[in-house]
């Protein structure tokens, strides 16, 4: 409990102390290509998930849900 109670103190300690924290901005174009880039690439694999989550397009007479939904 004693061990809890000074790795609590130690961290709220460094939590409140500045050094060690120094926050640069991103500098230069790269850092925005690889920004726009990603979210591009995050919001294209989104869209297209919820969308062959909804219409996931098996039109095949053979197809294994075809099996199970003739069972009834």
């Amino acid at each position: 409990m004693l061990f809890l109670l000074t790795f609590i103190q130690k961290a709220s300690e460094f939590a409140m102390s500045p050094e060690g924290r120094q926050y640069n901005p991103p500098e230069g174009p790269l850092y925005y290509i690889v920004l726009i880039a990603s979210s591009l690439l995050v919001a294209a694999v989104f869209i297209i998930a919820i969308k062959l989550f909804i219409w996931p397009g098996e039109k095949s007479e053979d197809h294994i849900k075809r099996k199970m939904l003739d069972r009834e």
